[in-house]
């Protein structure tokens, strides 16, 4: 009787944990059956772009619904590959300057900004995660692509007709020319065939080669004579005048930079006359032929057309006439005298002169045996005077104090210098006075001229 009740028992044991096991199963059987089919496997469509996402909802609690939806777009962008044509603009750029990852880049990113007429399909909650179904109709996307793209064709020929009108200034020119593209950035891997002026087409091609026949005829020339000037010295009024188709041209922004001179420019557009003025307030290097670089600054122009980065990197690939002004320098003449003296004697030998001339000729001055022929005099006096001999040593000191200057044919002062008690030590005193000599030619190369130098180019 007690062996019939523990197998029952057992039995029911045994019975409970069979449709325990069942029930669970069946709910696991129920949970994965209701996972939907594009979940678990990515759906392939011929007439559909298809975009799936997902998000984490413990990763970004508050706006997964957002990132779920922006992958699944994301996902479906990546489809629409942008082919481009062998009649587009692009291959004519690329030609010529070779930028094709940026166009490509571009273009699809443009393309993606537009991007409409897709549905979502589904949602779908598992767990932490939210997915999202976005679908676009091919056929709905290509047909709402090529309607845009008429549109925008129709926009830039209104803005290319502007920029073609003999009654348009030539900033607006410039700018239609500019807007004319830019209405055409998404577009332009496309051959952009139409009409324009009783001829057949390719649009972007045509703005790009109406552009470029528009900036050639801008010229810059130089009314200035030959500049030609002495290191030190200031050149005033640079003149520099715009023509536009042979006639000069009044507002137009120029750009004079140079790597070696410091200019000042007068204004930054061309005057009523087409003149551009610019000066050099003082020539502060030796360098015989120093450069001015002009060019016309579109900038402001540009930015006034558009915002888009691509389109003015476009135009500015399209080079504006420049023109290099080259200012002649040369370095004024220097007759060198010197006092040299030895223990207040006056001595055979000149050293501080000929390391005066010799410092002089390294940094690009002419050094003159007469002073008819000189524009500045350059004047050193040196003594040296005994000092004590060290006690014990056998060793003698000397002392030697130099003075420099440096005027200019109207005996205006331009540069002075004085250095006291230059100390010679050697087993004599004739060998310490020509130690001491030898100190000051040091300076007089490696400090007193090259800082008379640099004085004279900058005071």
């Amino acid at each position: 009787m007690i062996i019939t009740l523990k197998m029952n028992k057992y039995l029911v044991l045994i019975f409970s944990v069979l449709i325990y096991s069942c029930h669970t199963q069946k709910t696991v059987t129920e949970e994965i059956s209701a996972i939907p089919n594009w979940v678990k496997s990515y759906p392939i469509s011929e007439s559909h772009y298809v975009g799936i996402g997902i998000a984490d909802k413990s990763s970004h609690p508050q706006d997964y619904i957002q990132i779920a939806q922006q992958n699944a777009l994301q996902n479906l962008m990546s489809q629409i590959k942008v082919t481009i044509s062998s009649e587009s603009v692009f291959l004519q750029m690329d030609r010529d300057y070779g930028y094709e990852e940026d166009f490509k880049s571009n273009i699809q990113v443009k393309a993606n900004d537009i991007l409409e007429g897709y549905e979502l399909v589904s949602t779908f909650n598992q767990n932490n995660e939210y997915w999202v179904y976005y679908q676009l109709d091919k056929t709905l996307y290509a047909e709402s692509r090529n309607a845009r793209i008429e549109e925008a064709i129709e926009k830039s020929k209104f803005f290319l007709n502007k920029a073609v009108s003999f009654s348009t200034n030539l900033e607006d020119k410039f700018i239609y020319y500019v807007q004319a593209l830019s209405v055409l950035e998404p577009y332009l891997s496309e051959p952009l065939r139409t009409e324009f002026d009783r001829e057949d087409v390719f649009l972007g091609s045509e703005i790009i080669a109406r552009f470029r026949s528009y900036i050639d005829d801008f010229q810059i020339y130089s009314i200035s004579k030959k500049l030609k000037a002495m290191l030190g010295s200031t050149i005033d009024n640079i003149e520099l005048a715009v023509e536009y188709d042979g006639r000069r041209i009044a507002n137009i922004p120029l750009l004079a930079v140079s790597k070696a001179l410091e200019l000042e420019n007068y204004s930054t557009k061309t005057d009523q006359n087409g003149i551009f003025a610019t000066s050099i307030p003082k020539i502060k290097s030796t360098e015989a032929i120093q450069k001015i670089e002009v060019g016309i600054n579109f900038q402001d122009w540009l930015n006034q057309a558009t915002q888009s980065d691509f389109i003015q990197q476009l135009f500015k690939s399209v080079k504006t006439h420049q023109i290099i002004v080259p200012v002649y320098v040369y370095t004024p003449t220097v007759f060198v005298e010197s006092d040299e003296k030895h223990f207040g004697l006056k001595g055979n030998f000149s050293d501080l002169r000929f390391a005066a001339e010799s410092a002089l000729s390294a940094q690009g001055f002419t050094a003159v045996g007469s002073k008819n022929d000189a524009q500045l005099i350059m004047t050193i006096t040196a003594n040296t005077e005994k000092g004590r001999q060290l006690n014990g040593q056998k060793m003698y000191t000397s002392f030697l104090s130099l003075s420099v200057q440096v005027k200019d044919l109207n005996q205006k002062l331009v540069y002075s210098k004085s250095i006291q008690r230059l100390k010679g030590i050697q087993l004599d005193f004739e060998k310490s006075d020509l130690d001491a000599y030898q100190l000051a030619s040091n300076k007089i190369k490696d400090e007193i001229v090259p800082d008379f130098i640099d004085g004279f180019s900058t005071q």
